[in-house]
């Protein structure tokens, strides 16, 4: 294989209540400066507070023990942070603003940078079929999925959603290193005409170039393609992705596939706020809260390959940057359109109401400490895995705010604000009440992203007074 499609980085999530596809994407390692897993260290007690590091809450404040203390307040204690070079980062204090009349100003999203396309090319013999196949774990009403599976042969349900373009078709399957590493093996189905509104149909792909190997990781894409375009002539444009299956390994002592997911992987789960259940090959997350005294719903559609690309992401990162890459990958957009549309289907549909809504969704996550949710001081997260663990610390959710609020359809002035042990996000307002931050003449209000029932302007008593780092994103 080669060309336009040797190696995919596709689409990444889709908002099950908008039925929209979105595209998240990353790559690396994990420690939250160097990328590499550190090693043991010896027992620590780092505040002194009688409890050593690994069982304590926040290991560096001896007033923070347990999840208690802080879930529900603006004054949790966050690990001390590296801001960002001088020129992105200003130091100021708080100034309190009596008035609100203004509206903050939009301000440009960067375009999103697609994926380059590597030339790697499967050796073009048939692929080792195992001894059994795979059915899929669950499936999502109404939409196209993976059925069954094993090394060499793929099953596919066509539904309606996604919708297809084209009248006649094929399917095509590509086996990849997990996740959505390089292409291994790949196929295509006999030609059919896919379903429309309320059909199904079916398609069995064989996979007829490459290997997959034995004793590796890797799962299966699926696409439509248009029937009369060949694999070589395809562009990704003419593509329509349908799904991916759960990461498994064929066996070379049993000649059998098994799944194989990673360890960090999260498992379901059911909160007061949110509900993440697993489905084959990804998670569909429900969030609930109230707006204004009104209450609503949300849900979103994420693959785990999206999140494992995420969490292998190094983290030797400024804060700006988490921001700056999760707008420049298309990442941030995907979400500010998906939680705008969920905004209008729960009946906010005014700007500022918007506005209020994304916060209200990000002050509903969970808060978590990054020694509780990473075994880490400090690792910042990027948006799919804060979106997928329904929680974070006060810097993870600082950057989601700020992401989301800075892309379009929103489109606001962003900036994140770090007072002494803490993060916040900032918006560019003038004459609104409450506090903000100066930066380059701008006045950036603050918004706490920890605890619900927070405004803008509204600065925890602890930070009055005190200066804090204004980081640009």
């Amino acid at each position: 294989m080669h060309g336009p499609i040797a190696r995919r980085r596709l689409l990444a999530c889709v908002a099950t209540g908008a039925a929209v596809v979105a595209g998240c994407s990353s790559d690396g390692s994990s420690d939250g400066s160097s990328g590499e897993t550190p090693t043991d260290e010896p027992l620590r007690d780092s505040d002194d507070d009688g409890v050593i590091d690994s069982e304590d809450y926040a290991p560096r404040d001896p007033d923070v023990q347990d999840q208690s203390d802080v879930v529900g307040t603006a004054t949790d204690v966050a690990p001390t942070a590296t801001p960002a070079s001088a020129s992105t980062a200003a130091t100021a204090t708080a100034t309190q603003s009596p008035t609100a009349t203004a509206t903050p100003t939009p301000s440009p999203t960067p375009t999103a940078t697609p994926t380059p396309t590597p030339t790697a090319t499967p050796t073009p013999t048939p692929s080792t079929d195992s001894t059994n196949s795979l059915s899929a774990a669950a499936a999502v009403d109404g939409r196209s999925y993976i059925a069954s599976y094993s090394a060499g042969s793929v099953e596919v349900v066509l539904r309606g959603d996604p919708s297809i373009p084209d009248d006649r078709i094929k399917v095509l399957d590509i086996a990849y290193h997990y996740p959505r590493g390089e292409a291994v093996a790949y196929g295509t189905s006999e030609e059919l005409t896919p379903p429309g509104g309320e059909g199904s149909g079916r398609a069995v792909v064989e996979l007829t170039s490459g290997r997959v190997p034995q004793d590796e990781r890797v799962h299966h894409l699926a696409f439509a393609m248009p029937a009369n375009e060949t694999v070589d002539s395809v562009e990704t444009s003419q593509l329509t992705y349908l799904y991916e299956s759960d990461p498994f390994r064929f066996d070379s002592g049993t000649d059998e596939v098994a799944r194989d997911p990673p360890d960090h992987l999260p498992d379901a789960e059911r909160a007061e706020t949110f509900d993440r259940n697993v489905v084959e090959g990804a998670y569909t997350l429900s969030f609930e809260g109230q707006t204004d005294g009104r209450s609503w719903s949300v849900s979103f559609f994420v693959w785990k390959s999206a999140y494992s690309e995420s969490y292998n992401q190094p983290r030797g990162r400024g804060y700006d940057e988490y921001v700056q890459v999760a707008q420049t990958d298309g990442v941030a957009g995907e979400f500010a359109t998906i939680l705008d549309g969920e905004a209008e289907s729960n009946g906010f549909s005014g700007k500022r109401e918007k506005v209020n809504f994304a916060i209200d969704w990000v002050q509903s996550l969970p808060y978590v400490t990054d020694d509780v949710s990473r075994g880490f001081d400090d690792y910042p997260k990027l948006l799919t895995e804060t979106l997928t663990d329904a929680a974070g610390d006060c810097e993870d959710t600082a950057i989601l705010l700020a992401a989301l609020l800075q892309s379009e359809p929103f489109g606001y002035d962003m900036v994140l604000i770090q007072p002494p042990g803490h993060m916040a996000a900032g918006i560019y307002g003038t004459d609104l009440p409450g506090y903000y931050w100066e930066q380059d003449g701008r006045k950036y209000y603050y918004i706490e992203t920890t605890g619900t029932g927070w405004g803008i302007g509204d600065l925890p008593e602890t930070y009055q007074g005190e200066n804090a780092i204004v980081h640009q994103v």
